[in-house]
């Protein structure tokens, strides 16, 4: 039976720096064997897809034939002389094919964030459904952090904030937010990163540097 890799789907989190750099390597793979085609998935978004191929971690890179059965899973990063000899492997039939996986749940959980009420920072709880069984604690709760609105408390992010990029590197974060030119008006950005600072604290992250874009500096 042939075993060709026809097509590779990375699955990742739209603000993951793993997976843009996954990304990059398989722009590379894709490059050298011209008849494979790449698709990105966003976990995040394209839930019922996620679902659909049982993913369970970020970044997930998935090898299909040309029938689109599922022939290989990679998790996590690899580099591309790696992604090449697993692919050169796969063709040969030089090792064994994907394993089944169980269906994924969806699941309740529960983040604290920091809202402002009468200018102090105060513990809120938040529950978010996680309709995948990929788990991305630190940037769910900043996803969460963004759309917080609760009565009674001030969140310092607009409701059009949205995640564009997040790095963490030991206890420090580098946080890109993606802001509107109509959000200007009344924008606090030190009040936004001590309230991030303070739900990510929860993670162990002690120290964030938090970049605005299309917001004047």
């Amino acid at each position: 039976m042939e075993r060709a890799v026809n097509k590779i789907l990375l699955f990742t989190l739209s603000a993951c720096p793993m997976g843009r750099s996954m990304g990059s390597v398989l722009r590379e793979v894709e490059r050298i064997f011209d008849k494979i085609e790449l698709e990105t998935i966003f976990v995040d978004v394209q839930t019922e897809l996620t679902n659909q191929y049982r993913v369970k971690a970020n970044p997930t890179t998935m090898f299909l034939d040309q029938e689109g059965k599922e022939l290989y899973r990679i998790e996590g990063f690899q580099e591309t002389e790696q992604v090449i000899d697993l692919i050169e492997r796969l063709e040969r039939q030089d090792m064994d094919l994907a394993e089944q996986y169980e269906e994924n749940q969806a699941t309740l959980e529960q983040y604290t964030v920091y809202l402002y009420q009468n200018d102090s920072l105060v513990a809120v709880e938040i529950p978010y459904e996680n309709k995948t069984s990929v788990r991305a604690p630190r940037i769910t709760a900043i996803k969460v952090q963004l759309q917080a609105q609760e009565a009674g408390y001030q969140n310092p992010f607009p409701r059009s904030a949205s995640l564009e990029l997040v790095k963490f590197k030991g206890s420090a974060g580098d946080i890109v937010i993606n802001m509107k030119n109509e959000d200007e008006q009344g924008i606090d950005k030190e009040k936004m990163r001590l309230a991030l600072s303070k739900t990510l604290s929860h993670f162990g992250v002690a120290e964030i540097e938090l970049t605005l874009t299309n917001y004047p500096v």
